[in-house]
C-alpha cells in the first residue's frame, strides 16, 4: 500500500500528469499545527513538480463540534494522507470518537496516517497513542507512520534568504 502519490497517471497522449494528494492535518494546538506546517511545506517543496497537494485542516477542539467533525471525516475518509500532531500521549474522547466514526466509510483504497511528535521523547511517552494509532490505521486500510521532530531535519526547509548575504559580503 502507498501513501497516493506513488501511481504514475498519464493522460492519454502519454504526458506525465501531476498527481493529486490529499492531506489532512489533525492538530491539537498550536505547537502541533506549527510542526505540521514545517512537514507540509516541506512537503511540497520536495515534490512540487511532482505533486499537486490540497491540505485540509483541523485542530482537536473543533472535531467536538458535530458539523465540523462531520467534515473533516468525510475529508479523512477520502485522504491520501492524514497527519496527525497530538501534544499530549492521551487522546480525547471526542478526537477517538471521530477515528471511529469515519474509518467504517474510508473510500481512498491506498493512505497512511502519521502520527507527528515534537520529539523522541514524545514517541516514548506515546506509546500507547501509537498501538491506537497503528491499528486503526489497519482497520482503515492505511499505512501507519510515526515521525518525531528529529526525523523531519532531513526534509528541506524553505529559506528566502540569498546564499550569500550578510553586513561584510
Amino acid at each position: 500500500m502507498s501513501a497516493g502519490f506513488d501511481v504514475d497517471v498519464f493522460g492519454d497522449n502519454g504526458r506525465e500528469m501531476t498527481r493529486q494528494c490529499a492531506v489532512v492535518s489533525i492538530y491539537e494546538d498550536i505547537g502541533g499545527r506549527d510542526l505540521l506546517l514545517k512537514l507540509c511545506n516541506s512537503l511540497v517543496l520536495k515534490f512540487k513538480e511532482e505533486v499537486d497537494f490540497q491540505f485540509d485542516w483541523c485542530r482537536f477542539k473543533y472535531l467536538a463540534d458535530p458539523e465540523i467533525a462531520m467534515e473533516a471525516a468525510q475529508k479523512a475518509a477520502q485522504a491520501d494522507l492524514i497527519l496527525f500532531a497530538p501534544q499530549s500521549s492521551e487522546l480525547p474522547v471526542h478526537v477517538q470518537g471521530w477515528f471511529e466514526g469515519w474509518l467504517p466509510n474510508r473510500e481512498a483504497a491506498e493512505g497512511a496516517l502519521v502520527l507527528v511528535l515534537s520529539s523522541a521523547k514524545g514517541a516514548l511517552q506515546s506509546l500507547s497513542l501509537g498501538s491506537y494509532l497503528r491499528l486503526t490505521a489497519k482497520r482503515g486500510r492505511l499505512d501507519y507512520f510515526s515521525l518525531s521532530q528529529p526525523n523531519l531535519i532531513d526534509l528541506p526547509i524553505e529559506d528566502d534568504r540569498p546564499m550569500h548575504w550578510g553586513i561584510n559580503e
